[in-house]
């Protein structure tokens, strides 16, 4: 944690020493979006709910010929109409530095960071986590077809009541984008990440987590690949497919368990730490006209869970180990009014996870309205 505070102070020093600001303007904007949701909690108990989320971005920035700099607050409140319970807030502070660099400014180096704290009520306070993170990354171009990235970020996440839970993540990857022809393009990543639990599970008799090298010791292991490529059939309209595989190279995740079994939610319990496998994407996006886009994408993603084993209903095991497919389809219609001076949103969601985990069989539609005002 010291380590990860040190980072970010460095940054925010960068910033005001490095930046050269010239002058400051004030940014603000804020997001309406509501939900109707058919299974809010992704489970075979198939329960709706209406979702709403306000968004608050607000802060300072300065730019000049070269670099840009960010200070800013970002909040968001999410109500859920008929599980008052999972109402919950986010609250961080945000800071972000951009630099351009070469004869023609087309390199880039980004940093930031943010400290922020989730707030829950009611039975979900358990999830109340405060997160510290901070990131870098350079973009540079070696000639007019190839384009490569680098980064480095790192994550803190401590749980107020689930101390076996808190872990600080870090993550390296290099990136190649590659100008096939004057309308290919293909995208080449890789990720390795690495998370690190604070503590050895309560109760726990193993002896690995053990001694004073135990904090260089990583829990979970994780290395990813992923290929892209884009083809632009005209001006308005362009196809891509994604192809990605994650292999987790140690396999400590950790699972909250439930009256049935286990139980995971979100990024917290269903991290992609916790499975491995390959994930397809397709995506098809058309300008209708200069302020309305259209996007259609889908994909499949194979989830083999590392440590978890499969359960009925009454809470028999099934199978060693828990498999899931995941389908799902998105159509997004987003128009700018620019003379109005607001962006709205509107999507619609399918989602068929097939599990050998009866628990984790279901499906679940989801429509979404967004309203986005800057001020």
């Amino acid at each position: 944690m010291k380590t990860i505070k040190s980072i970010i102070a460095l940054v925010i020093i960068a910033l005001f020493v490095f930046g050269q600001p010239l002058t400051a303007q004030f940014n603000i904007r804020s997001t309406l979006s509501t939900m109707a949701d058919d299974n809010v909690n992704n489970n075979a108990l198939q329960l709706k709910s209406n979702v709403t989320t306000l968004n608050l971005n607000s802060g300072y920035s300065w730019e000049n010929e070269n670099n840009y700099t960010s200070l800013y607050y970002d909040g968001s409140f999410t109500y859920y109409e008929s599980f008052l319970q999972r109402t919950n807030h986010f609250h961080s502070v945000d800071v972000e530095f951009i630099q351009l660099y070469g004869e023609e400014d087309q390199n880039i180096l980004t940093a930031g960071g943010l400290l922020g704290t989730s707030i829950n009520r009611d039975d979900f306070v358990i999830f109340d986590h405060s997160q510290l993170s901070g990131f870098m990354n350079y973009k540079y171009f070696l000639n007019d077809w190839l384009i490569n990235k680098i980064g480095y970020s790192v994550k803190a996440i401590s749980f107020s009541s689930l101390n076996d839970f808190s872990f600080t993540e870090h993550v390296i990857f290099v990136h190649a984008a590659f100008a096939a022809t004057s309308t290919t393009t293909a995208i080449l990543q890789a990720d390795l990440g690495t998370k690190f639990y604070s503590s050895t599970p309560s109760g726990s008799s193993s002896s690995m987590r053990k001694g004073s090298l135990s904090s260089l010791m990583p829990s979970v292991t994780q290395l990813t690949g992923m290929v892209k490529l884009g083809q632009r059939i005209t001006d308005e309209l362009g196809v891509s497919i994604t192809e990605r595989y994650q292999w987790n190279i140690q396999k400590q995740t950790r699972y909250l368990s439930s009256d049935y079994g286990f139980i995971s939610d979100d990024e917290l319990f269903d991290d992609h730490y916790g499975y491995e496998g390959f994930h397809t994407n397709a995506a098809i996006t058309s300008l209708l006209s200069e302020s309305i886009t259209l996007k259609l994408s889908g994909g499949l993603q194979n989830k083999l869970y590392s440590s978890l084993s499969a359960y009925d209903l009454s809470g028999n095991v099934v199978a060693d180990q828990r498999i899931d497919a995941r389908m799902y389809g998105n159509i997004l219609l987003q128009k700018e009014f620019v003379d109005l001076g607001f962006n709205l949103k509107t999507s619609m969601d399918v989602i068929r996870n097939i599990s050998n985990d009866a628990y984790y069989d279901y499906s679940n539609n989801a429509i979404t309205v967004e309203l986005s005002v800057p001020f």
